[in-house]
């Protein structure tokens, strides 16, 4: 039940942190909340999969967790197609072209998200 509510609260601050521009680019022209909760996933996944490609031998282990966590989350409190967008943005994430420079703070971004939600390794 404490996964859950966490899960809950880690989905509003990505539709919190799209509304306030993380990544404008991703969540303009948005015309639904409903549009905008599957762009904060997305953006989330794609935040995700970056963090996994910029991790060291030692943290990919630790992210591919997280992300399974969340995947799970995702696919349990609101379905599999939005769980599949997750799956799909990590994916891209995880191969596309990205600037090495910022890998620590994908890295970070991610981990903070998901620690700031209790959804800490082991919880």
């Amino acid at each position: 039940m404490t996964e859950e509510k966490n899960l809950k609260k880690l989905v509003l601050l990505l539709i919190i942190l799209i509304s306030f521009g993380t990544n404008r680019a991703i969540a303009q022209n948005v015309e639904t909340d409903d549009e905008k909760f599957d762009n904060a996933i997305q953006q989330f996944g794609y935040l995700s999969g970056n963090a996994f490609q910029c991790a060291s031998s030692e943290q990919s282990q630790s992210i591919e967790t997280e992300a399974m966590k969340a995947f799970n989350g995702i696919a349990r409190l609101f379905g599999t197609d939005r769980a599949f967008f997750y799956a799909a943005a990590y994916g891209v994430g995880a191969t596309s072209q990205i600037d090495r420079a910022k890998c620590n703070e994908y890295i970070r971004q991610f981990q903070e998200t998901m620690n700031s939600n209790g959804l800490k390794k082991g919880e």
